[in-house]
């Protein structure tokens, strides 16, 4: 039945005289690995190859090996369907398009071959193509909302704009959740065409709409707040605005700066980023990747699509890629600050500490009252664990104005790290009057007290409430044992303690703490073997020395 449903968006306002996608060359173009000739290799080896190349995420190479491997067998249909998925996901939109018509030729429909050459046909403004190829889509469930909207903007690109958005407003109630509303990235596009088409009333009411909606993407608000103040309604775009994330630098993004789409492709482009993120199951996910290098591909300047590919190339471990796509956001971008901190990230990734933090204090050099940064800078001085820079980033941060419990929270972390124990203490119970429910600052108080053998009443409140709040995380459970093993209540201990192991089993410090709870109760030969396994586990030298005493000598030679 819901098949049936979606099949139905094919039918509306289909056009008259439709002309064909444009044609590609229908053999494989040539493709030479440079590492061997073609009469060196195997179709099996190339393919198992590819496997393992695919199962490692390096995209690029996957799609190499598939080529090769189809160069020597081109009629090879599962060849020829793999090599299509991987050129895609890869980022040749000509090719995949190529590999598509391959697979028509032979009577093959392969997922999603549609859309390479809808890409094609938007290029060159064939909108009859584009709507025939779109009804094609969305056939298969998983497309449906991507073929909705970019067949809407294709009608309004032929000159039949109240088509379009009769047919957007299908889409939307074909998507329509339990409750019946439309998802949010149709009613930004019915907001968007209104406008487009001069319907200002309409597209206000939509904008307006969108804008009172909860947990609106930042792509979409900045889209939103662009719609409200081009049509005079600067207050309510100003208020949007107000509420981005703090990773956009917000006195750049100003309403004169929210400009609309240059081109039909540039607003199909933007539309493709909003229904590429919109969902989070596997089908959907499995053609991100694809999808937004659909984007690039008919708008090279577009920023969001370039930064949310970085984002997906760093998902994959390949720094390499995402950086390249990081360099083409301008630094007058909107998108320039969440530009920085992922490029920042990569470089942690990399384990370049150092570098990330050039990259903050670069910035820092010519702002210095961005308070969000100072504090992104305090935490990469804290993560390379030069706790001073760290605790002087996060007062600069406070001198700028910036005030939220995470920022409390680690200065309290670099001021105990100091053993400045009443800064520390004073800086986490501010963090806790912002917010109560940090189960991170729960921990970290609770725990600090517990391992100090002070405030443990207190310290056993913290750490309940933040095991209430995250009961699936082992270092919660393990300091919600450890307090109770500071209060002498073993039995207690071990209980939770072998929850925190079966939680974390790999993490050398939480199952040292149940061999030390084993003991107490009395149970030493497990605590010998808790012991073993945990010096297997660690690197820390202190830990290895104290789990070294504890064998040896039991828990009398630690003193507990």
């Amino acid at each position: 039945m819901m098949r049936s449903v979606m099949l139905s968006l094919a039918v509306f306002a289909l056009p008259t005289g439709c002309q064909t996608a444009p044609q590609a060359a229908s053999s494989v173009p040539t493709h030479q690995p440079a590492q061997a000739s073609t009469n060196s290799r195997s179709v099996a080896g190339d393919f198992l190859a590819a496997r393992q190349a695919f199962y490692l995420n390096d995209v690029a190479a996957s799609a190499s090996f598939y080529l090769s491997a189809l160069e020597q067998d081109e009629r090879n249909s599962n060849l020829l369907q793999q090599s299509f998925l991987s050129q895609y996901r890869n980022g040749d939109i000509d090719l995949a398009a190529a590999l598509a018509r391959q697979l028509e030729s032979i009577n093959v429909k392969v997922p999603y071959g549609a859309e390479p050459a809808i890409a094609q046909a938007i290029k060159s403004a064939d909108w009859d193509a584009v709507m025939v190829l779109a009804d094609r889509l969305a056939e298969d469930i998983t497309a449906t909302p991507q073929a909705g909207v970019i067949k809407a903007w294709a009608l309004v690109a032929a000159g039949r704009g109240d088509a379009g958005l009769s047919g957007l407003r299908d889409t939307g109630r074909v998507l329509a959740s339990a409750e019946g509303a439309s998802p949010a990235y149709i009613e930004l596009q019915l907001a968007l065409m209104s406008e487009f088409l001069g319907y200002k009333d309409e597209a206000i009411a939509h904008a307006t709409a969108l804008a009172m909606k909860e947990g609106l993407p930042a792509k979409m608000a900045l889209q939103t707040a662009g719609i409200l103040a081009r049509n005079d309604d600067t207050a309510t775009a100003e208020t949007l605005l107000d509420q981005l994330p703090y990773s956009f630098e917000k006195r750049k993004v100003t309403v004169d700066k929210l400009l609309r789409p240059e081109t039909i492709a540039a607003y199909i482009a933007d539309a493709i980023i909003d229904t590429a993120l919109a969902y989070r199951e596997p089908p959907f996910q499995a053609m991100l990747l694809a999808r937004l290098q659909l984007v690039t591909y008919l708008d090279p300047e577009n920023d969001p699509g370039r930064f949310f590919l970085a984002q997906s190339w760093v998902g994959l471990q390949d720094f390499d890629r995402a950086k390249a796509n990081l360099a083409a956001i301008d630094d007058t971008s909107l998108w320039a600050q969440p530009r920085l901190l992922l490029h920042s990230d990569v470089e942690t990734k990399l384990d370049n500490l150092g570098a990330a933090i050039d990259l903050i204090n670069a910035h820092l050099a010519n702002y210095p009252d961005n308070g969000y940064l100072q504090k992104e800078c305090g935490d990469l001085y804290r993560r390379n664990e030069q706790f001073k820079k760290a605790r002087d980033a996060y007062l600069l941060a406070l001198e700028t104005g910036f005030d939220t419990a995470d920022l409390y929270r680690n200065l309290g972390i670099a001021y105990e790290q100091l053993e400045q124990d009443d800064d520390a203490e004073a800086n986490f119970r501010a963090a806790l009057q912002r917010n109560p429910n940090d189960p991170f600052t729960l921990n970290y108080l609770g725990y600090w007290w517990a391992e100090a053998g002070r405030n443990l009443d207190e310290a056993i409140q913290l750490i309940e409430h933040a095991v209430k709040l995250r009961p699936t995380s082992g270092f919660f459970v393990d300091s919600l044992g450890w307090v109770h093993y500071q209060l002498g209540n073993f039995d207690l201990a071990v209980e939770f303690l072998e929850k925190a192991t079966m939680l974390e089993s790999a993490d050398a410090l939480i199952v040292s703490h149940l061999g030390d709870a084993y003991w107490q109760t009395k149970r030493y030969n497990e605590a010998r073997f808790k012991w073993h396994y945990a010096l297997s586990l660690t690197t820390d030298a202190d830990l290895k020395n104290s789990l070294q005493q504890k064998l040896t000598f039991g828990l009398a030679a630690t003193g507990r």
